[in-house]
């Protein structure tokens, strides 16, 4: 090998050990639980259902409005809806636009159904749910999935999904349910998904064993 050569190959190899502690890298079930920084995409209401067509008079409106209203209230409010605790990280950045935008797309005709009519979202689903989002972020996710409002139990159903944002892969999911309460549409609801953050917190050590399981 000659001279010129071997300098070009020591030059590459140089290069790569300095970019190395720079390069990317994809998440892991352990950095749910050991990550200090989270990145917050908020309510996704894209493949939710409202129950109890009594309690849901104008779906319009829930689309237009409420959808961002429930959102915004843990982005206004964040010494309530107080995700670093609840979670345990040190540092919450808060990205909204990928679900703003699919809360936008729902059809306000299919989002109201009667008790009778069953909805559940699959792991396969949110997996796809996941697949969908297009983010310019990196890092460790976090969103929930609404799954429902259930006007005739007073309880709200959603998916607690972590995420590896590059790759798209579900790291850890689990279905939560919380009982809903309060003055006016807007508040009544957030009570719902404020009541299964409070659940986390009390069971992060629960949650702790389920390294290494989706």
């Amino acid at each position: 090998m000659n001279v010129s050569k071997q300098i070009q190959l020591t030059i590459l190899f140089l290069l790569f050990l300095f970019l190395a502690p720079y390069s990317s890298k994809s998440q892991s079930t352990e950095d749910v639980f050991t990550s200090n920084t989270v990145i917050w995409f908020g309510l996704d209401f894209s493949s939710a259902k409202m129950i109890g067509p009594e309690g849901f008079t104008n779906p319009e409106e829930i689309v237009n409005r409420f959808f961002r209203s429930w959102n915004n209230l843990i982005l206004n409010e964040q010494n309530k809806y107080d995700i670093k605790s609840f979670f345990r990280k040190n540092n919450v950045i808060y990205d909204l636009k990928v679900v703003t935008k699919r809360n936008s797309k729902v059809n306000p005709d299919e989002l109201v159904i009667e008790s009778w009519e069953s909805h559940e979202i699959t792991k396969d689903e949110i997996q796809e749910i996941i697949n969908e989002y297009d983010s310019d972020k990196s890092g460790l996710g976090l969103v929930f999935i609404i799954e429902s409002f259930n006007k005739i139990e007073d309880i709200g159903t959603m998916h607690v999904t972590f995420f590896d944002i590059e790759s798209s892969e579900v790291l850890l999911s689990r279905k939560k349910q919380g009982e809903s309460g309060g003055f006016g549409l807007r508040n009544y609801w957030a009570r719902s998904y404020y009541n299964v953050m409070l659940e986390c917190e009390e069971k992060y050590e629960e949650w702790e064993h389920l390294r290494g399981e989706k």
